[in-house]
């Protein structure tokens, strides 16, 4: 049995074991896995994906453009990126106005600040297929991260939503995405440090959510490892492996985020070749480096440092990055590259090359 969302294939063992595990048939659990909502661990235990903020503007689009039809839209079926279909849950609709909302489901990784929040649509009449960003859409303020002063939804993303409206309207329709607490959310992540503001992305390469959780993602990081043989890229998040798919070409099939386990990931990966891909304070935090003893003037975070030196000293921020590229990649015999929050790379060592002068 293959698994739809990362391809990689369950023993026959496994799902029985699984099953058992659960409580549930065979069958039952043959039927979530197709879904693309389940992950097995090797022992059988069962965590559970979520979807993403892509995969519920899908969702509510695709219910404004039923309700723009005239019709009802308690519960709608949608095509994801990778091509799973999924029924997702309407949280609230308005029929006059044809809105819909659906709510964030992030499963089983508990740490998702996006979890539980509303994702909205509005159809309206428009003389083409037309998709608009209302409010609390995150805006690009940065260089590096697509077309800056544009909202931050993927492209993919607007590709897969324009596939599933059309399902139900052919003529011309404005849908208007929103996230009615987008704004004060985003305000407490990373993304205004990152350039975006005024809210949060709408973005997901699959549709699906990871369970990252510290009791059981390591395992899935086992999982997903196993079956990459030639070259494997490892991220510590999702803007370290935007950058190396966007700015590297690396193939994104080819990369697995690993969060605070990059370390393990790598240990655990037979591939030929190995990249780690990561962001000026996560490379501090895997060799246990305190920036503040290297710089003999005061900063709050490892993100200051770095557009501080942007603006100063350039070479000597390359130059301390590149050694800890270096350290990491002797560590972990891995090519090593830093991303800043721009995506300008920091620093870089790339082990053939090197070997090779």
């Amino acid at each position: 049995m293959i698994d739809p969302v990362s391809g990689k294939e369950y023993p026959e063992e496994l799902i029985k074991t699984a099953a058992k595990i659960s409580g549930i048939s065979y069958d039952a659990l043959i039927e979530r896995i197709k879904s693309g909502r389940v992950v097995l661990l090797e022992e059988g235990k069962i965590l559970k994906r979520g979807y993403t903020t892509g995969t519920c503007a899908a969702a509510a689009s695709k219910a404004a453009a039923l309700l723009f039809a005239g019709k009802e839209a308690k519960k709608v079926e949608i095509t994801t990126p990778v091509g799973v279909k999924v029924e997702m849950n309407i949280a609230s609709s308005d029929k006059a106005d044809c809105t819909a909302c659906v709510r964030v489901d992030s499963g089983d990784y508990k740490g998702d600040t996006f979890t539980g929040m509303l994702i909205c649509a509005k159809a309206r009449r428009f003389p083409v297929f037309f998709i608009r960003a209302g409010k609390g859409i995150g805006i690009i303020k940065k260089n590096g991260l697509g077309k800056v002063g544009a909202p931050d939804i993927y492209p993919h993303i607007l590709t897969n939503i324009e596939a599933n409206v059309k399902e139900v309207l052919s003529g011309g329709v404005e849908i208007e995405i929103f996230v009615p607490e987008g704004e004060e959310i985003a305000k407490n992540t990373v993304l205004p440090v990152l350039g975006i503001e005024g809210g949060i992305p709408i973005f997901g390469a699959t549709g699906f959510i990871e369970p990252y959780t510290d009791g059981g993602y390591k395992h899935v990081i086992d999982f997903l490892v196993s079956d990459i043989k030639d070259v494997i890229g490892v991220s510590t998040g999702a803007m370290s492996k935007r950058f190396a798919i966007e700015k590297l070409d690396f193939p994104e099939n080819r990369i697995i985020i690993a969060g605070n386990f990059v370390l393990h990931a790598i240990e655990k990966s037979k591939a030929e070749k190995k990249v780690i891909f990561t962001m000026p304070a996560k490379i501090c935090d895997m060799l246990g480096i305190n920036a503040h003893e290297h710089f003999d003037f005061e900063f709050s975070s490892v993100g200051e440092l770095v557009e501080r030196l942007k603006r100063t000293d350039y070479e000597r921020l390359k130059t301390f990055f590149g050694s800890l590229a270096e350290t990491l990649s002797q560590k972990t015999d891995a090519d090593v590259y830093v991303f800043d929050s721009s995506g300008d790379i920091m620093g870089c060592f790339l082990k053939m090359q090197n070997k090779k002068n």
